[in-house]
């Protein structure tokens, strides 16, 4: 990764508990022409993405939208999260990367997630983000006494001033029956963001009030693709991810997207891709 100036606390691995704030990643990027932030997966942590000066494209799920400064694009547990700096203007930005405890804060940070119509949704402005997380950079580069109760803090303020940005961006909206185009999006996209945790597809009847044979058929007929190929492309689609990010061990991958042995993970796997899951990680190891 090219880059002007990169500056990185990151424990993606084992997350930093701050208060209820499990800490993932804090930091600062300045780019070079062209950067670009590779491709990666958004296992269980929020992310925010502060453009400080700039521009750039941020993609999830390879959907792509133009940043400027002043952006803050909002990430979600599930994301295939990618980064390309603009040329002409390189993109400086920080990023702060968490999940919570906070079970009611939980539940409302899903329900922004459930919200979001597009990818224009999860950008939003609030300087008072910007500063907070520019303060948690400071702090941790120079930790003082009382540093952790001062981050605790901080880092409990941007998840509540999140919730607030979303919650006055969409208010609560009268039920109605979205249209089959808008429904098929809902299901795309409650399972990208759900991909780590969906132990059945059932569980999309009980989310989307509507029967499952229902959404299959209206699914079918809008997308010309089938729900179960639907989420199993996308469940491969990360495990291929996580091989190559080489955090997690093979037998770790399959757990984590419920496969249910790890002989039926590496048939999947090279069903889709050709190869083994040991084969492709051999394949990356060498290429290195």
């Amino acid at each position: 990764m090219d880059k002007k100036y990169h500056i990185n606390f990151c424990y993606v691995k084992t997350p930093i508990p701050f208060g209820e704030i499990d800490l993932a990643q804090i930091g600062r990027l300045y780019c070079a022409p062209d950067t670009i932030i590779d491709k990666h997966a958004h296992i269980n942590w929020y992310e925010l993405t502060i453009v400080t000066d700039g521009e750039g494209i941020v993609l999830t799920n390879d959907i792509g939208r133009t940043v400027k400064k002043g952006d803050i694009y909002f990430s979600c547990p599930g994301d295939f999260h990618e980064i390309r700096s603009s040329k002409e203007n390189p993109l400086k930005y920080d990023f702060f990367s968490f999940n919570t405890r906070n079970q009611s804060a939980k539940k409302q940070l899903h329900l922004i997630v459930s919200a979001m119509q597009d990818i224009d949704s999860r950008i939003f402005a609030d300087e008072q983000i910007s500063a907070l997380v520019s303060q948690g950079i400071a702090e941790m580069s120079e930790k003082q006494v009382f540093s952790e109760d001062i981050l605790s803090s901080m880092f409990s303020q941007i998840m509540f001033r999140i919730m607030r940005n979303f919650h006055s961006k969409n208010p609560p909206a009268k039920k109605h029956n979205p249209s089959a185009d808008a429904l098929c999006f809902q299901v795309m996209h409650y399972i990208d963001t759900h991909i780590y945790s969906i132990e059945n597809l059932n569980v999309l009847s009980e989310k989307f009030s509507y029967n499952y044979s229902y959404l299959s058929d209206v699914f079918k007929k809008t997308t010309g693709n089938t729900i179960v190929n639907y989420y199993q492309t996308r469940r491969l689609d990360a495990s291929m991810l996580l091989i190559r990010e080489q955090k997690l061990k093979i037998n770790q991958v399959a757990e984590r997207l419920g496969y249910s042995s790890l002989y039926a993970f590496s048939q999947a796997f090279k069903k889709r891709y050709g190869m083994s899951p040991r084969n492709y990680l051999k394949s990356i190891t060498e290429e290195k």
